[in-house]
């Protein structure tokens, strides 16, 4: 517990001097606050890694705010986001066989699909914004850590002009098995600002 709570004072310290997040060239900026949960991949081929995907009995869960991002919105659907994740690890195989404090620091590249889903559907979506992303980042198990690999997708559902609701889930890769290769679905509010003119 000692270390958990060192981990979420570091979390909230980066987030301190570090915190900005983004959608379109008018509010290029944004921040999100969130929970995440963390399934550890079991399995070698595609059909055990949809299920464990999908699967939510193996998923870890802390209840408490355990993620944050920041982004920057660049330029032609491009966003940098960096974020911050704290998790606890109680489950790996079958629950409760494991005790490991858990965090993250990643740095991705969001690509919004709002111009494509605009083409299939016809018109632009200005309350619904999907995303596909990729990076890296820094992952600890435990005091084992090591660089990963991330990619995925998720979305931005926009309540008014500046607040919304974020969902994002992708997977992130081990190259040294430190920490082994996972799953990482977020649920958070969004916060965009820096905006000159309304929607």
């Amino acid at each position: 517990m000692k270390r958990l709570k060192l981990a979420m004072i570091a979390l909230f310290t980066l987030v301190t001097f570090s915190n900005v997040n983004a959608q379109d060239s008018n509010n290029p900026w944004a921040v999100s606050i969130g929970v995440n949960a963390l399934d550890v991949r079991l399995g070698n081929d595609f059909s055990d890694h949809l299920n464990d995907n999908y699967g939510t009995s193996d998923w870890n869960i802390l209840q408490m705010i355990s993620r944050i991002t920041g982004e920057k919105y660049l330029s032609d659907g491009f966003t940098i986001q960096f974020a911050a994740s704290v998790n606890q690890i109680q489950t790996i195989n079958r629950k409760n066989d494991s005790d490991l404090i858990y965090y993250s620091l990643d740095a991705n590249i969001k690509y919004d699909l709002d111009g494509l889903v605009g083409k299939i559907f016809g018109g632009t979506t200005p309350y619904f914004n999907p995303f596909i992303y990729a990076g890296g980042g820094y992952s600890s198990l435990d005091s084992r850590g090591e660089g990963m690999f991330n990619y995925g997708w998720g979305f931005n559902v926009w309540l008014s002009e500046t607040v919304g609701i974020v969902y994002q889930t992708g997977s992130k890769e081990s190259f040294a098995d430190n920490v082994p290769s996972h799953f990482q679905h977020s649920l958070g509010v969004v916060f965009r600002f820096g905006g000159v003119e309304s929607l």
